[in-house]
């Protein structure tokens, strides 16, 4: 009998704890019944490199964060930023700046672990400085062409140069930039920081984090140089000789998640009533442009928005606008937010997320309409 209500809290924390990918699961289920005939057309709509990048990435930050390493560094890293609102602009400044440069998602998965381990050397929680580092690499990767997929697939359709790019995405980036630093300052006090009286030294892994250090610089640099495909070989083999306990801890569900999302945003953006109500609406202002990119960003997420937005407007810098602002808002409206969320096993910062992204949606939303797009 203990044993059978022991099993059920079990799958019921399981099931909690899981919600989002049940959600999509069970939209996947309905999209079966309604679509059978594209059933066996499921793989092709999935991203599999993006899923085999991150593959990788998923591999070697949970061998760095199994190794411990990060809690020993973190005491003296925190010596120098001594307040909670110091502490989450540095975080969120590194976080931005990363973005730019080596996309979203991978750098979520270099500040993020970084950030948790500091929770062995503060009593300060650090769960609301994930949520912001989620909401920075949103606003630093809006800069640069290659810093997210959708301005990866934008900048190529929009057809202009590297540097022009960003020279148009300067003004959003500067008002994205500015709000951010004006929620980071309210949002966070300027207390100290309280640090735990003795530190846990035990069961840190050298070894294993400064090897892992080096395959994820090696990894990134495979991403960068389009040989990610083999590097995963690699990463996997040298993980199952030297340190086979890091798949167990791997977080395999993120996985799932991203492939079955992939197959329903890809079905929804072929829903007839979807494609029919985008059809009417008036695309040919770029404000409608603007905010057509924003909302179905909610809907289907802002990478799939900017592919479905290219087939019915060709006011390139409003889409561009509307899927970067539009990454903030519902959890969903950037794959990055749910990596970064995944990192934190509780249910509740699901929940604290929004508090601060719907927020900060209809600020720079507003604000970035007033600016540019009023006529």
């Amino acid at each position: 009998m203990l044993k059978h209500k022991v099993e059920k809290v079990k799958l019921t924390g399981f099931l909690m704890n899981n919600l989002i990918l049940l959600s999509f699961f069970l939209l996947l289920v309905l999209f079966m019944v309604v679509f059978p005939k594209k059933i066996l057309l499921y793989p092709d709509f999935v991203d599999w490199h993006t899923v085999l990048n991150l593959t990788g990435l998923l591999i070697v930050v949970t061998a760095i964060r199994e190794s411990a390493y990060i809690g020993r560094l973190s005491r003296g890293l925190l010596l120098r930023t001594s307040t909670e609102r110091g502490l989450a602009l540095a975080l969120v400044i590194l976080s931005g700046v990363l973005s730019m440069f080596l996309t979203n998602d991978i750098a979520l998965f270099i500040t993020v672990p970084l950030t948790l381990g500091f929770q062995s050397a503060i009593k300060n929680d650090v769960k609301k400085l994930i949520i912001f580092q989620a909401l920075a690499v949103n606003v630093g990767s809006a800069l640069t062409p290659v810093g997210n997929p959708q301005n990866l697939f934008l900048w190529h359709e929009w057809g202009i140069s590297f540097f022009h790019f960003i020279e148009k995405m300067v003004p959003l980036f500067g008002v994205m930039s500015i709000v951010l630093m004006a929620f980071v300052w309210i949002s966070f006090p300027s207390e100290k920081l309280a640090f735990h009286d003795k530190q846990h030294k035990n069961g840190v892994d050298s070894r294993m984090f400064f090897l892992s250090v080096l395959v994820l610089a090696a990894f990134i640099a495979s991403i960068e140089l389009g040989v990610a495909y083999y590097a995963l070989v690699v990463v996997i083999f040298i993980y199952l000789i030297f340190y086979r306990k890091v798949f167990v801890k791997t977080d395999w569900l993120l996985l799932l998640l991203f492939v079955v999302m992939f197959i329903d945003f890809h079905l929804l953006s072929e829903v007839p009533f979807v494609t029919k109500l985008m059809k009417q609406l008036a695309m040919a202002r770029p404000s409608d442009a603007f905010f057509g990119s924003l909302l179905s960003s909610q809907i289907m997420s802002n990478v799939p928005a900017a592919i479905f937005m290219s087939k019915f407007s060709n006011s390139w810098r409003a889409i561009t606008y509307g899927v970067n602002v539009g990454g903030n808002g519902l959890v969903m409206a950037s794959l990055a937010n749910i990596i970064a969320l995944r990192f934190v096993k509780e249910r509740r910062i699901w929940i604290d997320f929004h508090k601060y992204s719907i927020l900060y949606l209809l600020f720079t939303g507003g604000m970035v309409y007033l600016l540019f797009f009023l006529k």
